[in-house]
């Protein structure tokens, strides 16, 4: 019986550190695939997510970082390397903590994310409160949405993308895509594709301190790249073949069209617009269109006083002017800063520095047509925010002169029929040997990841909750052992007969004998000394010499008389006086009891 009950009782220990906290909300899912009213998805629960009918997308909290998540959709399926593919964030800007953060489905609609105990949520659908309930569903499509009775979609994550676009999703004049700010950072980049006012689909580049749109061509107009302004409603999809239809006459058909390949569109961390489709016997995604080719007229992408170069060997890469450092050694896109003290204007402390063939778009301070290099030196030395110009032959037979104040999208070109000249102190130019050089010796490859940081917080602890809590663990504790207590009544209760023994035991405090030691006591009650209506006593010898008389009662036919017997017995056990002998013990078989009497 004891061990009995000490395994009862580490069963339920064990339950009772492995059962979570509950939240006053519930938190169970009936399917895998539908979030109810009331009901929550937890960050710490891995499997608590919702899977498309066909198993295709998969919605749940995904890691961004150390002790960071988002609520997102990612491709079920992992590639080669073992990365999921996001198509979707909920949170993307601000990650929330890997404890007690919950995405919860209220009774009102509303979907709300919160971090931890932090009193407002994190993200919300925003949906005005409804007396009819709704719930979330995520379809073959990767579509997120929610529902009510009347089979009403009241919100959608197709409504809200965030750098991916996917197949029979629609692009309208309420949506955009905005890049990743890099690989291994999923926050909000510094690209965006969006339909302008023009009604055009267009590219553009919002970064630290500049902007500028980039795709199509702004040195054209939108006619001229084939654009049409015309269509004011604004809408773009992708079927599930491969052909984009855009209302402003952008049309293109992916390089494996007609197949039924899975598919998105996505702005990406370099700024350009691809189309991939998955290649799934090797687990990679492959590029089937992409809105740019020379990816280094993509603005930004090296920052302020770099240059962008294509290397047959790593692609892509950035690389700071002469005489200039990188400002962040992780992220091109801050640019470089110069190492040298800039000169009073107008001192005639400075000239330039010679690089033909580079050009770099934009922020012309003037322009000045039709002028001799000497002229177009003067005009920059007249400008102290000039930082250099570039001097272009143009096609009408002339040349004419760019002054810039800013030095970025800097890229080389054979095919320009122009050079730079980049303004520096005279003391600066005397060093340089060779104005062909223009790569700086720091560098890195645009493609290269970053590295994953820890996103640090300070949790303010809620008195209120701290005191909820300590009393839900009272209550599961008092539960607890209330729990063992019935469990152990109605083990000892379900058998009548320990029971008796028991009481015998509590009530009389006699010694009790066993069956082997009286049948030994009265050598197998052959000594009979009396008999009376109640029974035979029988002389029974101890080992210890002590005499006793061993009267063995006859069998009661009902349980009153046995009561009343053993009533008896222990009112006698209580009694002392010098005509009485004293009881010494029971022995008790079935449901009667033999008694044990000892002489004086």
């Amino acid at each position: 019986m004891g061990t009995l009950f000490l395994y009862i009782v580490v069963v339920l220990l064990v339950l009772l550190y492995k059962t979570p906290l509950l939240s006053s909300s519930p938190t169970s899912l009936s399917l895998p695939s539908v979030l109810k009213p009331g009901s929550s998805l937890s960050v710490e629960n891995k499997d608590d997510f919702l899977i498309s009918p066909n198993g295709l997308f998969t919605a749940g909290f995904y890691s961004v970082g150390e002790n960071a998540y988002c609520f997102s959709v990612w491709f079920t399926k992992p590639l080669a390397d073992q990365s999921h593919t996001i198509v979707w964030m909920a949170n993307r800007d601000a990650p929330v903590n890997g404890k007690r953060s919950k995405l919860s489905l209220l009774k009102t609609g509303n979907l709300v994310l919160r971090d931890a105990a932090q009193p407002l949520p994190i993200w919300t659908t925003n949906i005005i409160d409804s007396k009819e309930p709704a719930q979330l569903f995520i379809n073959d499509t990767g579509n997120l949405y929610l529902q009510n009775n009347e089979t009403q979609v009241i919100w959608q994550s197709f409504g809200s993308p965030t750098d991916t676009l996917l197949p029979l999703q629609k692009f309208t004049k309420d949506t955009s895509l905005v890049s990743s700010r890099s690989l291994t950072n999923h926050s909000s980049g510094f690209y965006k594709l969006y339909f302008d006012n023009d009604n055009v689909i267009r590219l553009v580049y919002n970064g630290p301190s500049v902007a500028g749109i980039y795709w199509p061509d702004p040195k054209i107009t939108a006619w001229a790249s084939g654009r049409s302004t015309w269509a004011s409603r604004r809408t773009a999809t992708l079927d599930l073949s491969g052909h984009f239809v855009s209302s402003d006459s952008l049309f293109f058909n992916t390089s494996d069209s007609e197949n039924q390949s899975v598919r998105r569109l996505t702005v990406d961390v370099d700024g350009n617009f691809r189309a991939y489709s998955l290649d799934e016997t090797r687990g990679i995604w492959k590029v089937t269109w992409q809105a740019i080719s020379d990816t280094c007229r993509v603005h930004g992408i090296c920052g302020e006083n770099s240059t962008c170069s294509i290397s047959p060997n790593h692609g892509r890469k950035c690389s700071c002017i002469p005489n200039h450092t990188m400002i962040n050694q992780t992220d091109w896109s801050y640019g470089c800063k110069p190492e040298f003290n800039t000169t009073l204007c107008g001192n005639g402390e400075d000239d330039f520095l010679h690089f033909p063939h580079y050009d770099f778009y934009g922020y012309e301070a003037r322009f000045v047509p039709n002028v001799t290099l000497d002229e177009c030196k003067r005009v920059c030395l007249g400008i102290c925010n000039c930082k250099g110009f570039h001097f272009n032959y143009e096609t009408e037979g002339y040349f004419s002169c760019y002054a810039k104040f800013k030095l970025i999208n800097g890229f080389r070109t054979m095919s320009s029929n122009g050079s730079m000249y980049l303004k520096v102190p005279k003391s600066i130019l005397l060093l340089s040997n060779n104005s062909e050089k223009i790569v700086h010796e720091d560098r890195l490859i645009c493609s290269e990841k970053l590295p994953t940081v820890r996103i640090d917080r300070a949790y303010i602890k809620n008195p209120k909750n701290e005191s909820v809590k300590s009393l839900m663990i009272f209550t599961y504790v008092f539960g607890a052992l209330e729990t063992i207590c019935i469990i152990y009544f109605f083990y000892r209760t379900r058998n009548p007969s320990k029971t008796r023994q028991g009481y015998v035991q509590a009530a009389t405090g006699f010694q009790r004998f066993s069956y082997a030691e009286l049948k030994k006591t009265t050598k197998n009650f052959s000594k009979e000394i009396g008999r009376g209506g109640g029974g035979i006593v029988y002389k029974g010898e101890f080992s210890n010499n002590r005499v006793a008389a061993v009267k063995l009662l006859k069998e009661f036919g009902n349980k009153q008389g046995e009561t009343e017997l053993l009533a008896e017995i222990s009112t006698l056990g209580r009694l002392n006086h010098m005509n009485l002998i004293d009881i010494w013990g029971t022995w008790k078989m079935g449901h009667w009891p033999k008694t044990c009497i000892p002489v004086s």
